[in-house]
């Protein structure tokens, strides 16, 4: 059975911390499957960072521990990594020791994909030093198909718009960094158009696609098609609400 649970409301900011990043995912999860599940299932959870100073693969590498109150004390379970980009700033740029993680959220579906989510709290009054020292402008946006894919299949149409939202966020800062000459990915915004349809929300399809037009695009067939599916969608919208 699915299961989302939410964290903040168990879990104050501390004083004299405020948030440095709204949401950050949890990376490397799958690799570590059994021992997140266990951690989503606990109770009285929360995350720890933990430096891996003996990763031949990248020398800023961050675990992220999974820590449960239990009868015999506390329990601490690896459970995956801090995305590479946010590891590197926070390591080179001297932060570990002023930032902790804050849970957000623990996903578990049906076919046993496993999502958890967390917040970076930092010192207050820092956070525009944190950020003006930022190594990247946005999050590879790519990687995330895959779990687009997946909660569709799950019919999990709600965390997979949640999620497609944000990409569409990200592929257009992308495309504002780069420059002249680059435009958003469409295959977001057609996920979104395909998942309002099938919910019957043509304002909202009709929303996100007038989005995409005013965009600068990626060369390829994906942009008529779009067009033709605003047409198409604008119609079906009108006739709804005569």
């Amino acid at each position: 059975m699915t299961t989302a649970q939410y964290h903040l409301q168990k879990q104050e900011i501390p004083e004299g911390m405020q948030i440095f990043e709204e949401r950050i995912e949890v990376a490397g999860v799958s690799h570590c499957r059994q021992d997140a599940v266990s951690f989503a299932k606990a109770k009285n959870i929360w995350l720890e960072f933990e430096r891996d100073q003996e990763n031949q693969y990248d020398k800023n590498a961050i675990k992220m521990i999974g820590c449960s109150k239990g009868f015999f004390g506390t329990k601490r379970r690896f459970i995956g990594y801090v995305p590479k980009d946010f590891a590197t700033n926070i390591v080179e740029n001297d932060f570990l020791s002023q930032t902790k993680p804050r849970l957000l959220k623990t996903y578990i579906g049906d076919s046993g994909y496993v999502e958890i989510l967390f917040q970076l709290l930092g010192p207050k009054g820092k956070k525009s030093e944190y950020t003006s020292k930022k190594s990247y402008e946005y999050e590879d946006s790519a990687q995330y198909i895959d779990r687009v894919k997946q909660l569709k299949n799950e019919k999990n149409y709600s965390e997979a718009i949640e999620l497609l939202l944000k990409l569409v966020d990200d592929t257009k800062k992308e495309a504002k960094a780069k420059g002249p000459g680059w435009g958003v990915s469409p295959w977001y915004y057609e996920q979104l158009a395909i998942l309002y349809r099938k919910e019957k929300r043509y304002n909202d399809e009709v929303a996100i696609l007038e989005q995409y037009e005013n965009q600068p695009k990626a060369p390829g067939v994906s942009q008529q098609k779009l067009a033709d599916r605003l047409l198409k969608t604008r119609e079906l919208r009108d006739r709804k609400n005569a």
